[in-house]
């Protein structure tokens, strides 16, 4: 049995998150706007194998919303050219079938989608339905599912021509004043809104119950390598970790090496600029996170002291000027809140254990 990259919860695959980025930037949204609003860097999407936090693609739909309005989910999904989504792209051209073709997609949809979203196949041999169910994301979700439905609509019709013409697609959103774009999108006028859930339906009748000349070995080959994208993936460092790391560039050198005095402390402006966002957002940021600057700040100097009073022989009062304290009676008093214990009795404590 296949299990997903447990790594993966809460995170969409790059390959998705560059086709939102790219249908963004050519409907004249600013693309160093559009990435300091999802924080992260272009750079990472080179990466087959990157995953982006769920919610920097939320708030990324959210902008092209906005700016493009309901049409933006389907807009994009007229970006996704076959390829454009890796190894899923293919799933459904090596299928005998259909509704094998389907379940194959369901099966690896985690290569691209976040673990929360996923399909549903229901095949009773004369009837076909394929489910969406996207994760919750509030009143933009319905241009999310509509590219959803979108990209699978048409990975199928690239795959079995007129055989994967849905006979009805329903959607749980409100219907938008026009939808003659979906229309065109999905080759269907039979479009209802306000659904229990999103539904694709297919008659399932004649030669598409056949199975049609495929390879079974290079379906195999498809999966293997569908699995291995899963479980090579790697997610960048959610929000509270990429902090933490220009925190800790900050402090490194904003105090220094230096065993005479200590330097000046990192300032919340300067890691905020580092993350390219501004100090208040920061700092709601951090609220949102349950934490806060003072604290992330106590966390990273106790971190540091720890890792010097156990690798080196650096003076207690060294170690105070260098994590950014005035002396080593200011460092005891924290050390002592960290740890119960004073930096000499830690180090011996910690000599003693090795």
């Amino acid at each position: 049995m296949d299990i997903a990259n447990p790594a993966l919860e809460r995170t969409v695959s790059g390959h998705v998150v560059r086709i939102v980025l790219d249908t963004a930037v050519r409907s004249g949204i600013d693309e160093v706007e559009a990435t300091r609003i999802g924080s992260f860097d272009r750079k990472l999407l080179a990466d087959d194998r990157i995953r982006i936090p769920s919610e920097s693609q939320y708030r990324l739909w959210a902008l092209m919303e906005h700016v493009v309005g309901n049409e933006a989910g389907v807009r994009a999904a007229d970006m996704a050219d076959r390829g454009r989504l890796h190894i899923w792209d293919y799933l459904f051209s090596s299928a005998p079938t259909l509704a094998e073709g389907f379940h194959d997609a369901s099966r690896f949809s985690v290569v691209i989608c976040d673990p929360a979203a996923q399909l549903g196949v229901t095949d009773d041999g004369s009837a076909l339905t394929v489910g969406y169910r996207g994760t919750t994301y509030g009143e933009t979700r319905g241009i999310i599912n509509e590219f959803a439905v979108t990209v699978a609509v048409r990975r199928a019709r690239d795959a079995f021509g007129d055989a994967a013409v849905p006979v009805r697609v329903d959607f749980a959103h409100p219907a938008p004043r026009h939808h003659g774009y979906l229309e065109d999108a999905l080759g269907t006028t039979v479009i209802h809104f306000g659904q229990p859930a999103d539904l694709i339906h297919y008659r399932i009748t004649g030669n598409r119950t056949e199975a049609r000349p495929h390879d079974p070995g290079l379906r195999r080959i498809l999966h293997t390598a569908a699995q291995h994208a899963i479980d090579e993936a790697r997610p960048i460092p959610g929000w509270i970790e990429s902090f933490r790391a220009a925190l800790y560039s900050e402090v490194t050198q904003s105090t220094g090496p230096t065993d005479s005095s200590p330097k000046r402390g990192p300032r919340v402006a300067a890691v905020a600029a580092r993350l390219r966002i501004s100090d208040r957002t920061l700092q709601r940021r951090l609220s949102e996170a349950g934490t806060s600057w003072s604290e992330e700040l106590a966390a990273m100097r106790c971190e540091q002291a720890t890792r010097l009073l156990r690798h080196t022989t650096l003076t207690v009062q060294a170690i105070a000027l260098r994590v950014g304290y005035s002396d080593a009676r200011a460092l005891s008093r924290a050390f002592d809140g960290w740890t119960g214990l004073s930096p000499d009795a830690y180090r011996r404590a910690d000599r003693h254990r090795g």
